[in-house]
């Protein structure tokens, strides 16, 4: 069912409410759980109790995935486009069609996780390690063991992995001479930056976009949804090409995207706006209804 909203009702499917951050209460049962299981992982790897710890990594690898990645959509969603100019956005070699355009950014991950993982990884990797060792020397039935362990001490070494990389991409998106990534409406039309290399941007121009499509996937058990928005393009041929945005790695909530697009495509008289702050104000507008919309579905 839909939500009425202004200027658009929110699309079947999709969450009202921006995700909102996890209770301190909650952050602070979570950690206390890593650090416990992280002095049992040490505790048992000291006290050779092999199997022990071989558990005691298994649960603390899944509770480190669960901290760092529930992080990752806890307080996002809830950002306006930065109002920027367009030349900030290019390698400076031709000029922009636009002077200012709303840019939204993609989420960068959070630092929280990227150490989150990087250290729990790190540790239970050293931790799997040191038992790998004890187990060739003591050889026997003791080899046997290494069936469970080398795969454990695998995925812990991924998951430090996957911290290190997470913090090299954070660097990166956040190092000046790097250019954002992210969806740029200006009043010519829209760009999708993909990578810092340009190779895979796309841009359309407002007259070739046909149409603005939301659509997702709904869990029928919780009626949970992830918002997916597709343009519906028409190519120099006439041919008609499907383009998904992923408005749901945005910072900004996904209808904030989608009545962005749509109603700047179907105003086309307004599209001045968007070269000055007056763009800003209608969103702002626009989600100061969306949270009074929020409040009064939880109240």
């Amino acid at each position: 069912m839909s939500v009425p909203l202004d200027p658009y009702p929110l699309p079947p499917g999709w969450s009202l409410r921006p995700a909102r951050p996890r209770s301190r209460r909650t952050t602070g049962v979570l950690v206390a759980s890593c650090l416990v299981l992280a002095a049992a992982l040490w505790g048992a790897v000291a006290a050779e109790q092999t199997f022990l710890a071989m558990g005691v990594a298994l649960v603390f690898l899944v509770v480190l995935a669960v901290v760092a990645f529930g992080a990752e959509r806890a307080g996002g969603e809830r950002a306006l486009p930065e109002f920027i100019n367009a030349l900030a956005l290019t390698r400076a070699e031709t000029r922009p069609a636009d002077s200012w355009v709303s840019f939204f950014r993609q989420r960068a991950p959070t630092l929280w996780s990227c150490l989150w993982l990087l250290v729990g990884g790190v540790g239970t990797t050293l931790a799997c390690g040191i038992l790998v060792v004890r187990c060739v020397q003591e050889g026997g039935q003791a080899l046997l063991i290494l069936i469970y362990l080398i795969p454990l001490t695998l995925a812990a070494a991924v998951v430090a992995l996957a911290g290190s990389n997470s913090l090299a991409v954070r660097g990166r998106a956040r190092w000046f001479a790097r250019r954002p990534r992210g969806l740029m409406v200006g009043r010519s039309g829209i760009t999708l930056y993909s990578f810092d290399r340009g190779d895979y941007d796309r841009a359309w121009s407002w007259d070739a976009i046909a149409d603005v499509v939301p659509g997702g996937l709904v869990d029928a058990r919780t009626g949970n949804g992830v918002p997916e928005l597709k343009l519906h393009v028409t190519g120099a041929d006439g041919a008609v090409e499907e383009v998904p945005l992923p408005v749901d790695a945005l910072e900004s909530h996904a209808w904030l995207v989608y009545a962005v697009l749509r109603f700047w495509k179907e105003n086309p008289k307004l599209r001045d706006e968007l070269d000055t702050s007056a763009a800003q104000d209608r969103m702002e507008d626009w989600m100061a209804g969306l949270s009074t919309a929020a409040d009064a579905e939880r109240s």
